[in-house]
C-alpha cells in the first residue's frame, strides 16, 4: 500500500514510561520477547570517550547481552572522539569498553560523526570497508531488514544518488537508516538538522523508510512519528548533556537526559520491539512499532510481555551516579554543500573528502602557585650581623 494511503495514526504500543517511574525492584529487566529467528541488534551513539561512563554503559550492554544475545550493533557516529586513527585510540575508546561483546562475536557497523576521522572507515571492526556510506541486509523473523549507513557530515550528490538508487532497488520489508546528525531533535545544544532533513526526508518518504536512528545530541529521545517515519536520538553512550532536551519543540514522545543510555531492538515479522536502557540498567523507554502487514506474514506478532517482571537481568556494577566524564565541545555543523557537489582538483568527478574536524582540546590544569614561606617572628632581638658590602644595582632591561 502506498504510504500516502496508509493510516496516519502512530502504530506504537508503549510498554513503559521514563525510568524515573520504575521501582528498583524491577529496574533491571529485559522487556523484549526474543522471538524465534528474530533480528536482534543494539544502537549506540557518541561513545568514544574512554570515560568511566562509557565503561559503565559497556557493562550494562554485556549484562543485557547475556539475556538478549543481539548479533550486531549499529553506531550512529562520534565513535572515537579526538579524530584519531592510531591503534591506541581504538584500543582505549572502543576495544576496551566493548571487549566482552567483541569476544562474543558481536559485529559493529559504524556511521561517521563530526568528531570522527574519515580514515576510520578502514578500521576492520567497524565493518565499513573503507566506505563512508554503505548498506547491508539481515534476514530473520520471516522478513528482510535493509540498513543504510550514511555520512551526514557531507551529504553530496554522489551519496544522494547512491541512496536513492539503493532505496528504490531494495525489496526488504524493513528499511532502516542510521547516521549522526538527527533530522528531528529537541536538543538545546544542536537540535534538528533542517538542511539535512530537506535532502533526506523526501527520499525516505518516497521509498518507505520505516525507522531512522541518529545521535549528535547527547541524550535519548523518541520523536513523535514524522510523515510516517519513526526517529530516535541515541546519543548518550559515552557523552551526556544533562537537561538538554527542550520542552517546547513538540517532537518528544519520550526523552531521557539525566544519565547515559543505549537501545536494544528486535524485529519479528511486522513488529519492531525496542527498549532504551540507562547506564544503571533502568528501562528508559520501551514499546513496539507495528509495520503494515506483509503478504507472507499471516498474523501480527504478539504484544510485548507484561511489565514489570519480564526477564530479570543481573545488575552490572557501575558508578553510583553519572560520572563527570569529558563532554566534548560541540562542533559547529557545517552547512550542507549545494548539489551538484564540487569537484576535487586533479580528480575528475570525485567528491571532496570531508576535512577531519579536530577533537576538543582539553583545558590544561592550572598549576598552583607556590605558597610563600613566612618565618615566625621572634620576640627576642636578633644578633647584629655584619653589614654586607653594597652591590651595584643592575640596569633593568627594556
Amino acid at each position: 500500500m502506498p504510504r500516502s494511503m496508509r493510516p496516519t495514526k502512530p502504530f506504537v504500543r508503549l510498554a513503559a514510561a521514563l525510568a524515573l517511574c520504575a521501582s528498583s525492584a524491577f529496574a533491571q529487566e529485559l522487556r523484549l520477547p526474543k522471538k524465534n529467528g528474530s533480528v536482534r541488534f543494539m544502537v549506540m551513539g557518541d561513545t568514544g570517550t574512554a570515560s568511566t561512563a562509557q565503561f559503565d554503559v559497556g557493562k550494562q550492554m554485556v549484562a543485557f547481552h547475556e539475556k538478549f544475545p543481539f548479533e550486531f550493533s549499529i553506531m550512529v557516529g562520534d565513535n572515537l572522539y579526538g579524530g584519531s586513527s592510531n591503534p591506541d585510540a581504538f584500543r582505549s575508546r572502543f576495544e576496551a569498553p566493548y571487549a566482552a561483546l567483541l569476544a562474543a562475536k558481536v559485529k559493529f557497523y559504524a556511521a561517521l560523526g563530526n568528531h570522527d576521522n574519515p580514515t576510520q572507515t578502514n578500521y576492520k571492526d567497524w565493518n565499513m570497508q573503507g566506505k563512508r556510506f554503505y548498506t547491508f541486509r539481515v534476514t530473520g523473523g520471516g522478513v528482510g531488514v535493509r540498513f543504510f549507513a550514511l555520512d551526514s557530515n557531507y551529504m553530496d550528490k554522489q551519496q544522494l544518488d547512491w541512496l536513492e538508487g539503493e532505496l528504490k532497488n531494495s525489496k526488504s520489508e524493513w528499511k532502516i537508516a542510521f547516521f549522526h546528525h538527527p533530522l528531528y531533535s529537541s536538543g538545546k545544544t544542536h537540535g534538528s538538522t533542517t538542511d539535512l532533513r530537506t535532502r533526506l526526508e523526501p527520499l525516505f518518504v518516497a521509498n518507505d523508510v520505516n525507522v531512522v536512528f541518529a545521535g549528535h545530541d547527547h541524550f535519548y529521545e523518541r520523536v513523535k512519528p514524522q510523515r510516517g517515519i519513526y526517529h530516535f536520538v541515541v546519543g548518550a553512550g559515552g557523552s551526556l548533556r544533562v537537561g538538554d532536551i527542550r520542552k517546547d519543540t513538540g517532537f518528544t514522545e519520550v526523552g531521557f537526559d539525566t544519565d547515559y543510555s543505549f537501545l536494544l531492538a528486535e524485529i519479528a515479522g511486522t513488529e519492531l520491539y525496542f527498549q532504551a536502557i540507562s547506564r544503571t540498567g533502568q528501562t528508559v523507554d520501551a514499546g513496539v512499532i507495528t509495520h503494515q502487514p506483509f503478504p507472507e506474514v499471516a498474523a501480527p506478532a504478539a504484544p510485548l510481555p507484561p511489565t514489570p517482571g519480564s526477564t530479570p537481568v543481573a545488575p552490572a556494577v557501575v558508578s553510583p551516579k553519572p560520572p563527570a566524564g569529558p563532554t566534548p565541545t560541540p562542533a559547529a555543523t557545517a552547512p550542507m554543500p549545494p548539489s551538484p557537489s564540487p569537484v576535487v582538483p586533479g580528480k575528475a568527478g570525485a567528491p571532496p573528502v570531508p576535512t577531519p574536524q579536530p577533537g576538543p582540546t582539553p583545558t590544561p590544569k592550572a598549576t598552583p602557585a607556590p605558597k610563600p614561606t613566612s618565618k615566625a617572628t621572634s620576640t627576642t632581638k636578633p644578633k647584629p650581623k655584619p653589614t654586607p658590602k653594597p652591590t651595584p644595582t643592575p640596569t633593568p632591561r627594556a
